[in-house]
């Protein structure tokens, strides 16, 4: 695996970086079949990179950078783990992989992604005391770029709230469910990472074919 340690996160090089890979926020296609991230890879290997000067930053991603630092250190001092933040790392085995960590320690055994939501989805993720829905592919996706991995950390912060820290470990051998309540699919985190990186493989073999075809077009 590479870690990118020079690059700093929302920076033009960063945003370089990532153009044409499979990050956190876009994990989820390698679990849900369609045509949706090929067509999304195919649009940035076939242009130059430019840098979006408008790419926009929802309330409660800016709550989140803005409350990052202090989230740190309370989930630092939770699991009794330091943080170091590289811009990025980049998977050995399927190059259109990576992901930007909220966090990881040395020895790149640990990880942690955090978001500070509105009062709403705080409180329902308590409530709910599971990883919700809209985040959990980002969580495995880092154990299918990092094969080091042991246990990855996920954490809502809301400092207004009654339950200010609501914080969550996975390991490989936790149980995950990606299906509904009506059908269930329950596997373990590496069962999940094994269907994710075929899925990569198979995805990076046909990006070259589909590039390949437009050259003919």
């Amino acid at each position: 695996m590479k870690v990118y340690n020079n690059i700093i996160q929302g920076t033009e090089d960063w945003f370089r970086l990532k153009w044409g890979k499979v990050g956190g926020s876009s994990s989820k296609g390698l679990f849900v079949p369609s045509d949706t991230l090929l067509i999304q890879l195919l649009a940035e290997h076939t242009e130059e990179f430019e840098l979006d000067e408008d790419n926009y930053v929802s309330g409660d991603m800016q709550r989140g950078i803005e409350l990052e630092p202090l989230h740190r250190s309370e989930i630092e001092r939770y699991i009794g783990v330091s943080f170091n933040v590289p811009g990025w790392l980049e998977s050995d085995e399927c190059a259109l992989l990576g992901i930007s960590p909220d966090g990881i320690s040395e020895d790149l055994t640990v990880s942690w992604e955090g978001k500070s939501p509105g009062a709403k989805k705080h409180i329902s993720t308590v409530y709910a005391n599971q990883i919700p829905s809209d985040n959990i592919h980002q969580c495995l996706h880092y154990f299918t770029v990092n094969p080091k991995l042991q246990m990855h950390v996920f954490s809502s912060f809301r400092p207004e709230s009654k339950y200010p820290l609501w914080p969550k470990k996975i390991s490989r051998e936790s149980i995950i469910d990606l299906g509904t309540k009506a059908k269930p699919q329950c596997k373990t985190v590496q069962q999940w990472v094994d269907i994710a990186m075929h899925n990569a493989l198979e995805l990076e073999s046909n990006l070259t074919i589909a590039l390949k075809k437009l050259d003919k077009i």
